[in-house]
């Protein structure tokens, strides 16, 4: 047979990623309010502070190119091995470790139009693009080659098990994981005007907030043939496609500090809503192994995505969106300027693409694994699909311009 399986003891294999956090812009944040709400006593501008004109009718755009960094999308799945796992001297070539694509370069743009000398409306857009990152692994077959396995756990059997990536001597092997990320947001807000006299203003924030992260992981295989064995296709892909997309309601401050041309301004946000999580799995098999190396065929299921776990999948879960922004700037002039900042941004629950493989395979279902079909499932229907979240950070740093009229 062109694959055969070996049962072997393996442990589950996880690695964390550490939780950075924006305690500095917090702290910014937290003396500002402080120092604003120590200034205001009464309705009229205590001593010391003039009161700022009028803002009413003013538009206000900026635009910003973004460079931010994500926290890492997890892949704690062992998908290729050199060798059995519990040996001495066996490594994990793929799979186990955080996949990232950092930095991610994007862009936001925000307008905003002073209703009244108090109310006013703003919206804003970022996106960051898409963006992906890889590792492969992969053996020629030659005679003194190292052999690569795909380690899962055998519900037939039961117990750990493998099929053959590469034999030496019959055929090669290679593989390759992928993960493809965007991150897209916007927000509706009214603002109310808690307090304008120079130099502080300070504007309450209340709206609508969306996010969209959208993350694709594949698992791509090759395993053809190497003379004198006939020229052949053996070819898979896993794909697990995670979109999370969030629907809220938010509440916020932003506070100003203006001296002469610079000026510095501090926003926390914090919103509240549903996080509609789906997961799309799909998987094939394309070789002609099985026609006496004629036309391509194509089969349901490469190694993790199986028939029986195969489709989409949803769910809508509660989540929670903080952020907070700090930026310094320069009003070049009365009608320009130039800043600089940070931002953090946070939620909850998320899915993340290579979470929701399911190490429990039942092979007997899949040419991948049993060789000539047809494969019929016998025993348990495995993988099966079930939502495992995480949370989830965006952090990074901001540029741009920002005009009034």
């Amino acid at each position: 047979m062109r694959r055969h399986r070996v049962p072997e003891p393996i442990k589950g294999l996880y690695v964390g990623y550490p939780l950075r956090n924006a305690i500095v812009a917090v702290l910014v944040s937290v003396f500002i309010s402080a120092a604003v709400a120590s200034a205001q006593t009464g309705s009229s501008p205590p001593s010391g502070l003039v009161a700022a004109p009028s803002e009413a009718g003013r538009f206000t755009i900026s635009a910003e190119a973004l460079l931010w960094w994500f926290k890492g999308s997890p892949a704690p799945v062992p998908l290729v091995s050199n060798g059995l796992l519990d040996e001495v001297g066996t490594k994990v070539l793929l799979g186990g470790k955080d996949l990232d694509t950092n930095p991610n370069s994007g862009f936001r743009v925000t307008v905003g139009y002073s209703l009244t000398d108090r109310w006013g409306a703003e919206g804003s857009l970022f996106y960051l693009v898409d963006r992906s990152t890889s590792r492969t692994a992969s053996s020629s077959g030659q005679i003194g080659s190292q052999d690569l396995f795909i380690p899962f756990f055998d519900v037939t059997a039961p117990g750990e098990n493998v099929t053959e990536l590469s034999r030496a001597g019959f055929f090669a092997g290679s593989a390759k994981e992928e993960l493809n990320n965007s991150f897209l947001g916007a927000e509706l807000n009214g603002t109310m005007k808690l307090l304008s006299a120079a130099p502080w203003r300070v504007d309450l924030l209340g709206g609508l907030r969306y996010l969209n992260l959208r993350e694709t992981y594949t698992f791509t295989t090759s395993s053809p043939n190497i003379p004198p064995q006939p020229a052949d296709v053996f070819q898979t892909k896993d794909e697990f496609d995670a979109t999370n997309n969030f629907y809220g309601a938010q509440l916020g401050v932003r506070a100003r500090y203006d001296r002469g041309s610079w000026f510095a301004n501090s926003t926390v946000k914090f919103a509240l809503g549903a996080m509609v999580q789906s997961v799309d799995i799909d998987g094939f098999l394309e070789t002609n192994d099985f026609n006496d190396f004629g036309p391509v065929q194509r089969f349901a299921g490469g190694y993790f995505a199986q028939p029986t776990n195969i489709g989409r999948h949803s769910r809508s879960v509660f989540a929670v969106v903080p952020e907070v922004g700090l930026n310094i700037g320069y009003r070049i002039t009365e009608w320009v300027s130039v800043f600089a900042g940070y931002t953090f941004l946070y939620t909850n629950s998320v899915v993340r693409p290579a979470q929701q493989i399911d190490r429990n395979i039942n092979p007997t279902q899949n040419a991948s694994f049993e060789g000539s079909p047809p494969t019929p499932l016998v025993g348990p229907a495995q993988p099966s699909f079930k939502f495992h979240s995480s949370d989830f950070w965006a952090q990074g740093l901001n540029v741009g311009l920002a005009f009034r009229f």
